[in-house]
């Protein structure tokens, strides 16, 4: 059985029913959904949430519901790769490639094409598309996978992209200057043509993850995505391109058009990954062709922001890649983490301390494998790298700024920091070795204050659950 979205809702239905918030009373897609999902991530529980009443903004109930947070819980989201939580940096690494050569099928055997609407037929305004921050312009598509291919070679790429609805068949699209998309748009534009492209919306989270892939140029991420899936992707051909433009066949739905040369219009502002509102900037434009769906579809929605944004979307295969970069080059490397509250700007390196320099290489490789990395700080094997208790410990204790301090000016960094100066794509990124110096010698103890606890025969003989109550356990008070 292929995997899809519903096919992931009714196996998480089975497995962990606790994990899915169904919403039954109306919520307005506009700020309503977005607002619930904000309050729930604050509290830091992650529940797939499923709005089955949603409304338009004309005040119409839409028939086709809205899943989001699907891709917020690390835990989860883990499970359905299944990989190891902390161990995403290795074992995601290995899914990705393992590649799998993608299958055709028939256009009848697509549930993607049991809906065909082309030009005038075609209105984005009737489905589901969430407004989420209060200077938004309109809805946008935080979780449309963009589909464009190189025109020489005809290999296609996917990314994430945010697509501003500005009416039935036109929308904004911010192409970022660094990514493979906008290569693909120039190479187009170079051939004074129009670019094509297609964007899906709503697959299996495992597809998901696979279409995030930090790969080459130009190199295809289906064949990520069936091997992240653990099956071949379908495919099938779009309806406007044909067998030039592939798209897969058991999305939830399909916009197609052009990117038409030289065309920009005002975009935004809009409320980006960082959790700051980035401001209005000439974008490129989608010209709507034809949008394909199934008749029940399920609209994919996301937490602009929060969680739901940045775990799978973003954070595994950064861990993925950091991991495969770094471990390439310093083998002392033992893990990496990319934290939800950095916003994808850190990450935390576990290393080994043989011997002196080791943080500072670790921090000298991660930071040329993503634009986003700022801030890297690098901890010893005895912290607990998911723990940002443990981490900011280190960073307090086993760090000395005038030498553990490595600072890069003039670098090329990802736009969405408010901090820049203007323009926005150079700063300054850097790292800290908080980690405590290396033994003298080989088989030699590290010289360095020992850390406080318990006599181990103690600490073993020492169980919570034998003096306190579990029930009166999530009662007491807590600390920050």
């Amino acid at each position: 059985m292929p995997k899809d979205l519903r096919s992931y809702l009714a196996e998480l239905e089975q497995t962990h029913p606790e994990a899915i918030l169904r919403i039954k009373k109306p919520l307005k897609a506009a700020y309503e959904i977005s607002a619930l999902q904000r309050k729930l991530d604050a509290m830091k529980k992650y529940p797939v949430i499923i709005v089955e009443r949603p409304i338009l903004d004309n005040g119409q109930e839409s028939p086709f519901p809205v899943v989001t947070n699907l891709t917020a819980s690390r835990e989860l989201c883990a499970e359905v790769l299944g990989i190891n939580p902390r161990r995403v940096a290795m074992e995601y690494a290995a899914r990705v490639n393992n590649q799998m050569e993608t299958v055709v099928v028939a256009r009848g055997d697509a549930p993607v094409k049991q809906v065909v609407e082309k030009g005038d037929e075609v209105d984005l305004l009737k489905f589901p598309i969430m407004t989420h921050n209060y200077m938004d312009p309109g809805p946008y598509i935080g979780t449309g996978f963009v589909t464009t291919v190189e025109p020489e070679t005809g290999i296609d790429n996917t990314c994430l992209q945010r697509i501003w609805v500005k009416g039935p068949r036109r929308t904004g699209y911010w192409a970022a200057i660094t990514s493979h998309s906008m290569q693909n748009i120039i190479r187009w534009w170079e051939r004074g043509e129009d670019m094509p492209v297609a964007v899906w919306i709503g697959h299996h989270p495992a597809a998901i993850a696979g279409g995030q892939s930090r790969l080459g140029y130009p190199e295809s991420h289906y064949p990520s995505m069936g091997g992240v899936m653990g099956q071949p992707l379908r495919l099938v051909p779009s309806e406007t391109f044909g067998e030039r433009l592939m798209v897969p066949a058991d999305a939830e739905m399909v916009i197609e058009g052009y990117v038409p040369r030289d065309v920009f219009e005002a975009e935004g502002p809009f409320g980006e990954y960082p959790g700051y509102i980035g401001p209005q900037r000439p974008s490129n434009v989608i010209e709507v062709s034809c949008v394909t769906y199934r008749r029940d579809a399920l609209y994919h929605g996301i937490g602009v922001g929060l969680a739901d944004h940045l775990v799978l979307l973003g954070n595994f295969p950064l861990e993925a890649r950091i991991y495969s970069v770094v471990k390439s080059v310093l083998p002392e490397l033992m893990n990496v983490y990319v934290p939800i509250s950095g916003r994808r700007n850190h990450v935390y390196l576990q290393v080994k301390k043989t011997r002196p320099g080791i943080g500072k290489d670790a921090i000298m490789a991660a930071l040329p494998c993503d634009s986003r990395l700022k801030h890297v700080i690098v901890v010893d094997e005895d912290m607990d790298l998911f723990n940002e208790s443990d981490v900011l410990w280190s960073v307090a204790y086993r760090s000395q700024w005038d030498k553990d301090l490595v600072v890069v000016k003039g670098a090329a960094v990802f736009p969405l920091d408010p901090s820049l100066p203007s323009p926005g794509n150079i700063g300054t990124r850097g790292g800290i070795d908080a980690t405590a110096p290396p033994p003298i010698g080989i088989g030699l103890p590290r010289f360095y204050q020992m850390i406080n606890k318990t006599p181990e025969e103690v600490a073993q003989a020492i169980q919570v659950e034998d003096y306190v109550d579990p029930a009166h356990l999530a009662k007491y008070p807590t600390s920050y």
